[in-house]
């Protein structure tokens, strides 16, 4: 019987450890867990010692002091972003997610903590294109999988392009265009700002007459919960400055508040 009985009990402490050992991203609750796509400056990126840094890590790690928890990113390719979470590889994505219809269907949002839309950025000595519609018979890149990748398949059938490139890290469409590969890069204003700003000798903006797409945190559809707090929280920052100071740091201005 007591042979029997150490069986059982070791049985039943393999099993409470596999059920522990494959729990969700959120099992520990001092910590949560963000995913993010690290290549896209200057929202996500790593500095040159290899370390996180970006506007959306310093509101991550912002959200994560209101919460009273330790915040640990999980860098994920932009293609698998959404894929990874429902796998519970994290709990929420901080990492420049527009805020559309389309992804209000699977994900939890919280408010927009950020102003965004699409823009085209071209070479300062290109010439003829002063809006989407001028990208005819051009060739035109984005990074895959992004709202702006979706809207120029749009403008591919419509007004057909010359050629039409993928990548899958915005650093890579940006080094495209700054050689002369393409003709121009269709990406978020967040973004553009910043590589303008670095070099406003090789780059300028052209708007385009697409709606605004503000950026959110998004969880899990089901997880109403940690979306709940997470938006409380970003209310605080709202109110005590602080989103607005980041947004100063890295972008010469406040684009967190009057979001439309």
């Amino acid at each position: 019987m007591m042979k029997k009985g150490l069986i059982c009990i070791s049985a039943m402490l393999v099993i409470a450890f596999a059920v522990t050992a494959c729990g969700s991203a959120g099992a520990d609750k001092n910590v949560l867990k963000v995913g993010i796509d690290d290549t896209y400056p200057p929202m996500e990126y790593k500095d040159d010692a290899g370390a996180n840094a970006g506007f959306d890590i310093e509101v991550a790690n912002a959200l994560g002091e209101k919460l009273g928890k330790k915040v640990e990113f999980v860098t994920t390719a932009w293609t698998a972003i959404f894929s990874a979470l429902d796998a519970d590889k994290y709990d929420c994505i901080i990492s420049s997610l527009s805020i559309t219809e389309d992804r209000k269907k699977t994900l939890s949002y919280t408010r927009p903590y950020i102003a965004n839309n699409q823009v085209i950025i071209v070479k300062k000595d290109t010439k003829g294109i002063n809006s989407e519609k001028d990208l005819k018979d051009r060739i035109v890149c984005v990074q895959m999988g992004t709202t702006s990748d979706e809207s120029c398949k749009k403008f591919n059938e419509e007004t057909p392009f010359k050629e039409y490139k993928q990548y899958e890290k915005m650093t890579e469409a940006l080094s495209e265009l700054k050689i002369g590969r393409v003709d121009a890069l269709v990406a978020d204003l967040v973004v553009a700002k910043y590589f303008v700003a670095k070099d406003p000798d090789s780059y300028v903006i052209v708007n385009t007459t697409l709606p605004d797409e503000p950026i959110g945190v998004a969880c899990k559809k089901a997880n109403t919960v940690l979306t709940g707090e997470l938006d409380k929280a970003l209310e605080e920052l709202m109110k005590d400055g602080t989103l607005k100071k980041i947004s100063e740091k890295w972008f010469g201005e406040d684009m967190t508040s009057n979001i439309k």
